[in-house]
């Protein structure tokens, strides 16, 4: 078998999948050795281009061949993880998040999703697989219409936010679950379990929160290149503020509920504190009356009376019972 040696072969080869799209927005694949004849003759439709980064030869593509600008090359590319979202030229240039893909499944680890586009290209580019991006190119198969490259983008945001909005009805569930331990008597001490669900609804809102963020900055500055773009990131961050304030109740749902196992917890251990103290005060006169007749010492009482035993006993009791009232007298319990 004839091997492919690859800093010699053609970094087109690197590339995951490209698609064509019509003016009404369907699609067709296109094959990677014809990517830059048709980026090339482009003016019906747009092109989306898709990258997997560790790959070498996705990278000599962007390098040598991605008509992009330098500073797109530099964001496909670059080693930057923080989210982003820049104006160059004709250019929308970013890196926004998204959730891995697991199998079937979006995961529960965030990546980055790196982009460029323009009205007639789309180019991503991520290190590990992006759930998003996975749903949209089903979608495409099943024929879902992109007439624009703002559609697509939009689709992309949109599956990302629909993800995080499912995580966070999980989230939803497993606090009810915790509320109802935590309501009982003697409550589940489910510390670790809650404290796991506010950590997962801080990352999240800490996602959400930057990429609102950036939408409604850039917003302004849309308007005065494109209308539409522009309506469509305004809508888009209207629907992330919902969301993150969804999460940021969750979180907050999450913290005020482990302060209340806490208080909950607190009280079962004073309760159970409470009952050893009353135990160990009626054990200290009867221990004490043992502990003088157990003593090795001439003259000792009732040593060679017949049931001196049972009077040490019946004292020790005695003592015991008066403590008992003593400490009812004082209110002590």
């Amino acid at each position: 078998m004839d091997t492919i040696d690859l800093p010699d072969a053609s970094p087109a080869t690197g590339i995951v999948w490209a698609y064509h799209f019509r003016p009404d927005g369907s699609a067709e694949p296109v094959s990677n050795d014809k990517i830059d004849s048709t980026l090339k003759a482009n003016d019906i439709g747009w092109l989306w281009v898709h990258l997997a980064l560790p790959d070498t030869r996705c990278r000599a593509w962007i390098a040598q061949r991605a008509p992009v600008s330098e500073f797109a090359r530099d964001v496909l590319a670059g080693p930057d993880r923080y989210l982003r979202l820049d104006i160059v030229g004709n250019e929308l240039v970013g890196v926004l998040p998204d959730l891995q893909q697991e199998f079937a499944q979006p995961g529960e680890d965030f990546v980055r999703l790196r982009f460029v586009m323009t009205e007639s290209m789309v180019i991503t580019a991520r290190q590990r697989p992006a759930y998003s991006i996975e749903r949209n190119r089903r979608a495409i198969e099943s024929g879902k219409l992109f007439p624009t490259t703002i559609s697509f983008l939009d689709a992309v945001v949109d599956q990302f936010a629909d993800a995080i909005g499912r995580m966070a009805e999980k989230i939803g569930d497993e606090l009810d679950r915790a509320e109802d331990h935590v309501m009982r008597e003697d409550p589940d001490d489910d510390r670790q379990g809650i404290g796991r669900v506010r950590l997962q609804a801080a990352r999240m809102h800490r996602q959400l929160a930057q990429l609102r963020s950036m939408f409604h900055r850039l917003e302004p500055r849309l308007t005065a290149h494109n209308a539409t773009i522009a309506t469509a990131i305004r809508m888009l961050a209207q629907k992330l503020d919902a969301l993150d304030n969804d999460v940021s109740s969750l979180h907050e749902r999450g913290r005020l509920l482990l302060d209340e196992l806490d208080a909950k917890m607190a009280a079962v251990t004073n309760r159970r504190l409470f009952t050893l103290s009353v135990l160990t005060a009626l054990l200290l006169p009867p221990t004490l009356v043992t502990g003088f007749f157990g003593m090795n010492t001439k003259d000792m009482p009732f040593q060679n009376t017949d049931g001196g035993t049972w009077v040490a006993a019946t004292a020790a009791l005695l003592a015991a019972l008066a403590c008992y009232f003593l400490l009812r007298r004082l209110r002590a319990f």
